[in-house]
């Protein structure tokens, strides 16, 4: 059954999607400038929505739970011998005291629960907010080696350049890879990344100039001045 991706903006921007469908609505995403434009909107209002939701306790709140505190009758109190008290009090404490602790680790795994979740997604709204708007000149091709996936997204008009590869394995001990961006006056570099095979390697820059063409050599540690290699990944970008 085919999906119109299109149509699922509204429900990523709110997560309602499963993860099998988000992480392929995200892959749609790389490739279609309108629905990132949309997602970005979306998530915006959602965030103004929120904001503009939320409302104070009703002003009556206070008075009708103390009037109800009022009103409710105080169970009687226990009377006991000195004796029986302190043995009481003794064995109440050693309680009270596991109970105290024990809903201090709950709450305490909670919290931190809660907060990585919250650190989670505010990383991923912000992921998310941080995406570029579609340009008329967007320009995205892709490339593929032995286990490894390459991506170019570019627009000479907003001058910038995205460059996304997962699955590359780790350059030798003392090496690193090396971007550059080849036009007419030969290739300059774009700066050096060293992969995660767990995660995609995400470089963007401005300024794509008159290069014609993007490639990766493995360089020295720190990069060179000039390829010292030949390229193992070579894309070509768009000239307009």
């Amino acid at each position: 059954m085919s999906v119109d991706w299109h149509s699922l903006t509204g429900a990523y921007a709110t997560g309602a999607l499963d993860a099998d469908e988000n992480e392929l609505f995200v892959a749609h995403l790389a490739d279609c400038a309108q629905c990132r434009l949309e997602v970005r909107e979306l998530l915006e209002t959602t965030a103004l929505l929120g904001v503009a939701a939320a409302q104070p306790a009703p002003p009556g709140m206070r008075t009708a739970v103390l009037a109800e505190v009022a009103r409710t009758r105080q169970m009687s109190p226990v009377v006991v011998s000195l004796t029986e008290h302190a043995t009481r009090g003794t064995r109440s404490l050693r309680r009270w005291g596991m109970s105290v602790a024990a809903c201090l680790a709950v709450l305490g795994i909670g919290l931190g629960a809660y907060t990585w979740r919250l650190h989670d997604e505010n990383s991923d709204l912000h992921a998310r907010l941080a995406a570029p708007a579609a340009t008329p000149d967007d320009y995205s091709v892709s490339a593929a080696g032995n286990g490894w996936t390459a991506q170019v997204s570019m627009s000479r008009s907003a001058n910038q350049v995205q460059f996304v590869c997962q699955g590359l394995a780790a350059p030798a001990s003392g090496r690193t890879y090396q971007i550059w961006l080849i036009g007419p006056n030969g290739p300059r570099s774009a700066g050096t990344f060293s992969p995660n095979q767990n995660r995609p390697a995400t470089r963007s820059f401005t300024g794509p100039g008159e290069a014609t063409t993007l490639a990766i050599t493995e360089e020295p540690s720190g990069g060179s001045a000039q390829p010292t290699t030949k390229p193992f990944l070579v894309m070509p970008l768009s000239s307009t």
